[in-house]
This record gives structure tokens, C-alpha cells and sequence, in this order.
């Protein structure tokens, strides 16, 4: 499911990220350059909002921004590695060098849930963690993810 929704150009390593709020107007402008959102206006609305409900800010180093919106043309998975870790009101605190980003269109609920929650098991794993904070390029950043997420 997850490698369905993920491909190899939906990985980006960037270094000049301070905030939260930058990490997520970069992801919203990403979605929109590789063809996943209509407006990247609208998803970085939407990416807000949902922060504003919860954070995000998952363990680890991780995060998990996301959100269900009409702008979103089909379900992705987009991945950001930091070169510099950004403060995030994660769950236990730590600043965030990793984010899973999902742009789910409206209405699907089902295919929004079962992403989370294939994301979330994935990250359990302190092996697959570690991993994912070591690896040095984009192409064995995608490698990892579609290795993980292929059985």
C-alpha cells in the first residue's frame, strides 16, 4: 500500500529548513511541483490545520504532517530529510530530522488511516529508525522505504 503511494522523486533532502512552518510551506510547495496537489496554498492550509489539532511530531526524529484535503489529486507519501533538526512539539520533545508526509485526498478516510497506521508500526522498528537518520542520499533513502514497506 505504502510503496503504491510513494515514489522515488517524492524524496528530498534539504538543508535550509528552520521551522516547522517552513518545513511544512516546503512540503505543501514540493507536493505541488511533483504533481500531488492542485494548489500548494490550500495544502499548506490544510497541513496547518491538522497541526493546530495535534502535532504530528511523531518519536525519534520523526513526524508524520498530514492531511485529507480536495486539493490533493491522489494519496502520497512524500518524504523530507533535514540536514538541520527542526523544533516540532514532537511527542517526546525531540527535534524532528524526518517527515513522512501524506497528502491524502478528501473523503478517502480508509486509505488515510491505513497509512498512518502502516507508518506508525514501521516506526517501532529502532532498526528501521536508525536507519532512516543515517542513510546519506535521496536514492538510498527511497531504497530503505520501499524495502520496508514491501511485504
Amino acid at each position: 500500500m505504502i510503496n503504491e503511494m510513494f515514489d522515488a522523486n517524492h524524496v528530498v533532502f534539504k538543508s535550509d529548513i528552520e521551522t516547522k512552518d517552513d518545513a511544512l510551506r516546503f512540503i505543501a510547495s514540493f507536493a505541488e511541483r511533483i504533481g500531488i496537489v492542485k494548489s500548494s496554498k490550500s495544502y499548506y492550509k490544510g497541513l496547518k490545520k491538522r497541526e493546530k489539532e495535534v502535532t504530528t511530531g511523531f518519536k525519534d526524529g520523526i513526524a508524520i504532517p498530514h492531511c485529507k484535503h480536495k486539493t490533493v489529486l491522489k494519496p502520497t507519501l512524500m518524504l523530507v530529510k533535514f540536514t538541520q533538526p527542526i523544533e516540532w512539539e514532537s511527542m517526546d520533545k525531540k527535534a524532528v530530522h524526518i517527515t513522512f508526509a501524506l497528502a491524502i485526498p478528501e473523503g478517502e478516510n480508509q486509505e488515510h488511516l491505513k497509512a498512518l497506521s502502516t507508518i506508525s508500526r514501521a516506526l517501532i522498528d529502532e532498526t528501521f529508525i536508525d536507519s532512516l537518520l543515517s542513510v546519506t542520499s535521496e536514492a538510498g533513502m527511497y531504497e530503505l522505504i520501499r524495502r520496508k514497506f514491501s511485504n
